[in-house]
């Protein structure tokens, strides 16, 4: 604090605590003190970013009982019956309600072998696959006009002469040209209600009712933020296909066209007829899917992190994301679901100050990146053409941008000047004090660089965890946390039920050694920071030091409402006086502040069994009913609301400059990074016997599969490379290898390797995990920033991705 600043400490909770309350003492000291804070959603490359692009945010969908009302279920690179096991019970007892059942996915999963349909699209291309899918509905009119018209930016122009969307900046109000519909624009004017219109953020379409140009209620500019068309005051029938003439400010007249028009153009590139070999998906397959999609009544898509994690996830999530949006899918239609969660307001007082102190809060899988070094790892694994292939740029000019834009950020200067005014995510390389909780990042973190490269940076690093882990093995102190079962707790989100979960110690249980819980540990921290703080300053006063101040106001002009953090009253804010010092404080103070809670206490979640139902109020786009599922939209459909997007509707344009030269201002797919000179992609799932890589040294667990790391081949592979089930084999490509058993598994793809996620390094030979071999690469679309609604924040970051490389494989 003294030497760097707030900005030189890094404190984090990680993916082994996501519950409200026990992870707010964590993100409460930190936020305290200023330090940086990854996004965790981003870092583990579970963000859905390309969600985000079409509706604003990234968590989506139902509550898992809503399956159970569907007609069609789609599971879209997930594979519930392993990864969801409390919930899965709702798929089949939705399909013995009549739903059908569809799996798309690269291996005969646990859930594909039950499903009515699996179709086995090869990995990677399952954008390829969505944009078929959408080709098909254009081509047959599967799509619902009237929907598109009200909900989508389908019927928007865009400019032919420079790709951007047309915008009433474009346009002479003052002097209007001929064409504009100046009836409905006064109309606006006059329904405002004192708003005045923000011209770069309102947009038209052509209006069939009065063959003008008219300006489209809704949007982020138009201070009428209905989504209706139809009202007393306007009738707006937006044409989705055509070319016009428009008349811009300098007199000079343009061709425009729609967003629909230039969708359906990009989705013929990739028919059904077109996509067979590279998805190894059927045309009569891809046929069939779009039916089950368009015809029912009800179509619940659901899509998994997994299609996130390649290099071009972020247009896997969003070719997906389209459809739904075509088909008139939101509310009691169904739609996308993602991870829905729950709206809990409130615990910001108990992890937060109300905005008097501000955490940095860093992009994850930026920060990540550039902590590891691991553009090295790129450098070494990606040729010319694999990035070509992957981007439509050279390797060099691809890194050489990528290199550009992490440098406009960095430190506190860059941050201020630079955020949601240039591309890139905001990151501090300039810490050098590291506080870790329950964050197995040796574990999980990719290439051969990250590890030793990020111990280089952090001169003190303290970790807090119930486990010794491949993390904590390189901590300078270990601080011990009590287990999950041995503190006081709630957990929410994610919005699969509509329940509270709370967790209590046993009774008279006695700590394991010197084991506290995290609330316990943080508060301790705290008192000892503040008497060190004090110390010095009564120190300073005695010796008569120039400005003693310093040891306790330490300054913070960028974070800080006061532009100092106190530490003199260090203990008394983070314990809000007292109120909040052990886990029990945390969980009853939850308890009194959040609405959706009320009314409840622990008392009263005990005698129902240990949770609490959440009120009306944890509905976020749609009512939580007390006798019925929930699923996301109904208030945008059947009230008109907008969307949180730049046109308010279901976003399929985005005319930023990086999306516009990528190729990109509409949905559509590109090729997987990887390799090709490595026959086998590398896959890794979601594993049945542990949650990520916590419980998976249990020796109970162990004895349930092969009891040490194992690789799933096909038999076909196998036998080719003289492999069988039980041997030790080696994983190999330019960045490294590993060691693992080889499993025969007929379920694999002959062109995959399959290994469960969560395996700890040190289960391996030569502690050396199948992160080894797998490289990143920072994706250019994912990097921008400032445009509309895509502004780095909880909805807009990018991954870390894991579906990134390709190997072979030998016989140790």
């Amino acid at each position: 604090m003294l030497t760097k600043g707030p900005e030189g400490l890094y404190v984090h909770v990680g993916a082994g605590m996501l519950t409200e309350a026990r992870a707010a003492s964590g993100k409460r000291l930190g936020t305290q003190l200023g330090a940086q804070r990854p996004y965790i959603a981003s870092y583990v490359g579970d963000m859905f970013a390309g969600v985000t692009v079409v509706y604003g945010e990234g968590n989506v969908g139902c509550t898992w009982d809503y399956y159970y009302t569907v007609n069609t279920q789609v599971w879209w690179g997930m594979n519930p019956n392993t990864s969801r096991i409390p919930d899965a019970h709702f798929v089949w007892e939705g399909k013995y309600n009549g739903a059908k059942v569809i799996v798309i996915s690269p291996e005969f999963n646990s859930t594909a072998i039950h499903a009515d349909l699996w179709i086995p699209v090869k990995a990677g291309y399952d954008a390829h696959l969505a944009m078929a899918v959408i080709d098909e509905i254009i081509q047959n009119k599967l799509y619902k006009p009237e929907f598109v018209k009200h909900f989508t930016d389908l019927p928007f122009l865009v400019r032919l002469d420079n790709k951007k969307l047309l915008r009433l900046s474009d346009i002479d109000v003052e002097n209007p040209p001929a064409e504009l519909d100046e009836e409905v624009y006064k109309t606006f004017e006059d329904h405002a209600e004192g708003g005045e219109f923000e011209p770069e953020s309102c947009f038209f379409s052509w209006n069939t009712k009065t063959n003008k140009l008219t300006i489209m209620p809704g949007t982020e500019g138009n201070p009428v933020k209905t989504l209706r068309l139809h009202d007393v005051a306007w009738d707006i029938d937006p044409a989705l296909e055509g070319t016009w003439e428009v008349t811009l400010k300098d007199g000079s007249k343009i061709k425009v066209t729609t967003v629909f028009e230039l969708l359906k153009k990009e989705a013929r590139k990739f028919s059904k007829e077109k996509i067979w070999k590279i998805t190894g998906v059927h045309p009569k397959m891809v046929e069939q899917l779009a039916r089950d999609i368009a015809l029912p009544k009800v179509v619940q898509i659901t899509v998994g992190f997994s299609l996130g994690k390649y290099f071009n996830g972020v247009l896997t999530h969003r070719a997906i994301a389209s459809i739904p949006g075509l088909t008139g899918r939101l509310g009691p239609f169904g739609g996308l679901s993602t991870e829905n969660e729950v709206a809990i307001s409130g615990m910001g007082k108990l992890s937060g100050f109300a905005g008097k102190y501000k955490q940095r809060f860093a992009s994850g899988f930026v920060s990540e990146f550039v902590y590891g070094n691991l553009l090295e790892d790129a450098e070494k694994l990606y040729d010319d053409e694999d990035v070509r292939r992957a981007t439509g740029l050279s390797k060099e000019e691809y890194f050489k941008r990528v290199r550009e834009i992490l440098d406009n950020f960095g430190n506190d200067e860059k941050w201020k000047e630079n955020l949601h005014e240039k591309d890139g995510k905001p990151y501090w390389d300039t810490f050098e004090t590291v506080l870790l909780f329950a964050d197995s990042r040796f574990r999980r973190n990719k290439g051969m660089t990250y590890k030793k490269a990020f111990l280089e940076r952090a001169k003190f690093f303290a970790y807090v965890d119930f486990r010794m882990n491949s993390t904590a093995q390189y901590a300078d102190i270990v601080l011990p946390a009590k287990s999950h079962y041995e503190v006081w707790d709630l957990r929410t989100n994610p919005g699969y039920h509509r329940f509270a979960n709370l967790a209590q110690p046993p009774a008279n249980l006695k700590p394991v050694g010197e084991s506290k819980s995290e609330w316990e540990i943080c508060t301790l921290i705290a008192e000892k920071l503040q008497e060190i703080a004090l110390k010095r300053f009564e120190e300073a006063k005695k010796k008569g030091e120039p400005n003693p101040e310093k040891y306790i106001k330490i300054p913070d002009p960028t974070h800080s409402k006061t532009g100092y953090r106190d530490l003199a009253n260090f203990v008394k804010e983070f314990t809000q006086d007292g109120k909040v010092r052990t886990d029990k404080d945390a969980v009853e103070f939850a308890l009194e502040n959040v609405e959706q809670f009320q009314p409840n206490t622990i008392e009263s979640m005990r005698k129902r069994g240990g949770f609490l139902v959440l009120n009306e109020k944890a509905g976020k786009s749609s009512p939580l009913y007390p006798d019925k599922p929930y699923n996301s939209f109904e208030n945008n459909l059947y009230m008109f609301e907008r969307f949180e997007t730049l046109s308010g509707r279901l976003t399929y344009y985005v005319d930023h400059p990086i999306w516009i030269e990528l190729g990109a201002a509409v949905p559509t797919a590109k090729d997987p990074i990887r390799p090709k000179r490595f026959p086998f992609v590398l896959m890794t799932p979601h594993a049945r016997w542990s949650i990520h890589s916590t419980y998976k040294t249990s020796t109970l667990l162990l004895r349930l599969q092969r009891g040490k790391p194992y690789v799933m081949i096909n038999p076909e592979i196998a036998k080719k490379k003289g492999i069988k089930d039980g041997d030790e084999v080696r994983v190999f490509n330019d960045l490294g290898d590993f060691y693992a058993m080889a499993k025969l598994y007929p379920s694999a793809p002959k062109d995959a390797i399959l290994l469960e996620h969560g395996w700890e390094p040190l289960m391996f030979k030569f502690n050396r995990n199948h992160n080894a071999v797998v490289g990143d690469l920072l994706n250019l679309l994912e990097l921008s920033d400032g445009w509309g609604h895509l502004k780095f924040g909880g909805n807009w970051d990018g991954n870390q991705h894991a579906y990134t490389t390709s190997v072979d494989i030998e016989k140790a």
